[in-house]
């Protein structure tokens, strides 16, 4: 499968903004925070969310407008009345809007969040067991006969990292909640990381490990000794290590972050980034979503069941962890994504259910990404044998994106990591500064500057657009409040500037642009 364009931009729809969506592309070729450095391709951080059991993509973007989906669903869907549609003919479960600053939906509004529809694979495997290995992986094949012992991520940290565990590095290179799985496994059944529960309790090596002798001298036995000794003092190291970010971290946060496991690790990981930890890839998870039963049904103008509770933990968690490190000056080299083994079937079960289906729906967050719709809109008309929607975006071109624009590899290096000589990035993340262009065509709508930044009382912000249309510049607070609408109207393409004077409180703030062609933002900090 070969990179798809966007189908849906964000774009504002109003009265006053009457954009067209769909089918357009919303590349921005060098924001603000490109053109600001991004953080060097060792500091930057990857947050991986695990959803055990097949999210229902149908559920969670939804085709509100397509007839079909009501008439495979007349149970278990998503009202369009009720769907969160803020903007263009974009639809959302009502659920993601669940946070104190505006959740998931509010990230889309302010350019932090992409959203890719139909991801999956080639010839789909429905077991959980096969699925979620193939995922993990990063390796697409479905025959049992075929292991996949070694994870994308772990194959990734064996090349960065070619002489662990013999050379341990001062902090854990990975960091994964709940038990160890493939997805941070090397080759030889290395673990590329380490795995905890409650950083709190975080235990070292506490055995005793026996001295050395006279005899010990030149003997395979010392070179062993010496290996043990070293991974034990390691050991040690990063119990205190984990435990000493945790706990200076956790007083700088501000999110609620919701009393919940996901909620839980989310605010653990923000506050070891918080405390200084320089591990590169952090593992979360969450479960419940193998849906047969109870998935959602409606009571009044409610949606009660599993799917819109477990939707709603997961826009607080993201959307919580998103604010303090946007206000952490943390956000810039931290980004996240969400997969899941699989979706559901387009036809509801008749146990306000759905079973195993095939493409799904992904988050992709942070201030580095391209925040639109990814894929085009599912079609129905077109179910495979099992009726289940048809993967169009392959799952591995995010991967390939952030072993390349994120972690800096070579095309070649990640398609080697990847094992397919043909993969091609999404373009969900912003191109950083210093690589060529890829294979995307023009960028729509660029955030390009702001001097001075930090600035004092006002700052001149520059941004470009590539076509003549309608522009939205906006000022936001990091909770979502408007603080100004600085541009809204009609320009030329090309590029212009407008100057802030807000005279805010000093404090972070974040600015949006919109166009016809899609959105861009980056963060402002006002000082005195």
């Amino acid at each position: 499968m070969k990179r798809r364009s966007f189908v849906k931009t964000t774009a504002a729809a109003t009265a006053a903004t009457p954009f067209v969506v769909g089918g357009l592309r919303a590349r921005a070729s060098s924001s603000m925070k490109m053109m600001a450095q991004m953080p060097p391709e060792n500091d930057r951080v990857l947050v991986i969310i695990q959803l055990f059991g097949g999210n229902d993509g149908l559920n969670t973007l939804v085709p509100a407008q397509d007839d079909d989906y009501y008439r495979l669903r007349p149970l278990v869907h998503v009202p369009r009345e009720l769907a969160w549609n803020g903007i263009g003919d974009i639809y959302l479960h009502p659920a993601l809007d669940e946070g104190a600053h505006g959740g998931l939906t509010s990230m889309l509004e302010v350019g932090n969040l992409a959203i890719v529809q139909g991801v999956g694979y080639d010839n789909p495997n429905l077991s959980h067991f096969r699925s979620t290995d193939i995922w993990l992986s990063g390796i697409n094949d479905s025959d049992p006969n075929t292991r996949l012992d070694t994870g994308w991520i772990g194959r990734f940290l064996e090349q960065k990292y070619p002489s662990f565990p013999a050379n341990l590095p001062d902090d854990p290179i990975a960091v994964q909640f709940g038990g160890f799985s493939l997805l941070l496994r090397g080759s030889g059944g290395k673990k590329m990381g380490i795995e905890i529960n409650d950083p709190t309790i975080q235990q070292g090596v506490t055995s005793q490990i026996d001295e050395l002798d006279d005899a010990s001298t030149g003997t395979p036995y010392l070179e062993e000794y010496l290996f043990v000794s070293d991974i034990a003092e390691r050991s040690n190291k990063y119990a205190e290590r984990v435990r000493s970010a945790f706990e200076s971290g956790s007083s700088k946060l501000q999110g609620e972050y919701g009393d919940n496991s996901l909620g839980d690790q989310m605010k653990a990981v923000a506050a070891m980034i918080a405390g200084g930890l320089s591990s590169n890839i952090y593992v979360v998870s969450m479960g419940g979503f193998d849906t047969h039963v109870n998935q959602q049904r409606h009571v009044g103008e409610d949606l009660i069941g599993m799917h819109p509770t477990l939707l709603a933990r997961l826009s607080r968690a993201i959307s919580e962890f998103q604010f303090d490190m946007i206000r952490l000056g943390e956000a810039d080299r931290v980004t996240g994504m969400t997969i899941s083994e699989f979706g559901r079937r387009a036809r509801e079960n008749g146990s306000y259910g759905t079973d195993h289906g095939a493409s799904s729906v992904q988050f992709v967050f942070g201030t580095s990404v391209n925040s639109a719709v990814f894929g085009d809109s599912p079609n129905f008309s077109d179910l495979n044998n099992n009726g289940d929607l048809r993967a169009q975006i392959d799952y591995r071109s995010v991967y390939m994106e952030m072993l390349t624009d994120w972690f800096g590899m070579t095309s070649s290096e990640a398609r080697d990591i990847l094992q397919d000589d043909e993969l091609l990035p999404l373009n969900v993340l912003q191109e950083p500064a210093g690589v060529a262009e890829r294979d995307h065509g023009a960028g729509g709508t660029a955030l390009l500057g702001a001097a001075p930044n930090p600035f004092g009382a006002s700052t001149t912000i520059e941004f470009s657009v590539d076509r003549p249309g309608h522009v939205i510049v906006e000022i936001r607070t990091i909770e979502g409040r408007l603080l100004a609408r600085l541009v809204d109207r009609r320009l030329d393409a090309g590029t212009h500037t407008v100057r802030f004077d807000g005279d805010p409180a000093p404090g972070t703030y974040i600015c949006t642009v919109r166009s016809e062609r899609g959105v861009d933002s980056g963060v402002l900090t006002c000082v005195r």
